[in-house]
């Protein structure tokens, strides 16, 4: 099965190209960090690159399981986004509390600064916004922590600093480089701009100001480890809600269902493969994106080919302007 393309036409903004010397903001739109030396590991690794950081007034709040407010973690991100002097914006990590920040979100300062916005998991929200509001590139990708941390592998940082300062094509994503196997779930070959990013968030959006839209893409898919029935509830209601009619292709990374006490339990995969294969969509499981060791840079809005009788994804184009 070939699926075309039929978004050629709807070519995105791109975000400029980083150099050494160009100043990045650090903005917590979600989760606050536990300990500093998180955040200090996070700005001495966008350092080593070159990078000035500039960090967003409250990167340092709380609030509960929040970097701070609504309104200030907000207002952090308008501000950033707003700042000619910053070129790229680093979220600090993922976690919770981005959806709360919709309606607070300046959707004009989102068109007027095409920026690079680099984050996962929460920060699916924000990549919506970007597709939404300006239809730009941008980067589902660790963050600031991400850099700075010991735990996350070189391929996970090397795949974002070549996403932000490579003028070259992007190319493949993935294989995952302790386990090259990709499963084919259904064979077939597609081209189409990527989207998509944590499952349960891009769920959460449907009927909000940045709703997904998966026509005519490639949609990119992962999740937390969580209970099967999580999993099962969220695709199902991605599946049941439309949002697949019309999509070219479908890829599955990071994805595990862990035990929930129940009698009869069903993986991951299985549920992947009963509730998307019916599709008929090509459909990969298995490339490194998401809440895992090795994390790929996806450059979401970007042109990429899927082809899944071989397994692979490869972003056909540069991902960042001059």
């Amino acid at each position: 099965m070939t699926t075309p393309n039929n978004r050629d036409a709807d070519a995105p903004r791109k975000p400029r190209r980083l150099r050494e010397g160009d100043t990045v903001a650090v903005v917590a739109p979600a989760s606050a960090w536990e300990s500093r030396s998180e955040i200090l590991r996070g700005i001495a690794g966008l350092e080593a690159w070159g990078l000035k950081v500039k960090l967003g007034a409250h990167v340092n709040d709380r609030h509960g399981y929040m970097a701070g407010t609504d309104a200030d973690r907000a207002a952090d991100l308008n501000a950033a986004l707003a700042d000619p002097e910053v070129a790229a914006i680093v979220c600090l990590q993922g976690g919770y509390g981005t959806p709360r920040l919709i309606p607070l979100l300046d959707e004009a300062a989102f068109r007027a600064n095409p920026k690079a916005i680099c984050g996962y998991s929460d920060l699916t929200t924000l990549h919506l916004a970007r597709q939404a509001w300006g239809n730009e590139i941008s980067f589902y990708s660790n963050g600031a922590m991400g850099v700075g941390a010991p735990d996350v592998t070189e391929f996970s940082k090397a795949s974002l600093k070549r996403a932000l300062f490579s003028d070259e094509p992007y190319g493949p994503i993935g294989p995952n480089p302790d386990d090259p196997y990709v499963r084919t779930v259904v064979g077939g070959r597609a081209t189409g701009r990527l989207t998509g990013g944590c499952a349960g968030l891009l769920s959460s959006a449907i009927g909000t100001r940045v709703a997904p839209d998966f026509r005519g893409r490639i949609v990119v898919l992962e999740e937390i480890e969580n209970e099967a029935y999580v999993h099962d509830g969220i695709l199902t209601h991605l599946r049941n809600a439309g949002l697949f009619d019309g999509a070219a292709g479908i890829v599955v990374g990071d994805i595990k269902a862990k035990w929930s006490g129940q009698i009869a339990e069903l993986s991951a995969e299985d549920i992947v493969e009963e509730v998307l294969a019916p599709l008929g969509l090509p459909l990969i499981f298995g490339l490194p994106v998401g809440h895992n060791k090795h994390h790929a840079t996806v450059p979401l809005g970007a042109l990429a080919t899927l082809d899944a009788d071989a397994g692979t994804l490869v972003v056909e184009e540069v991902v960042t302007a001059d």
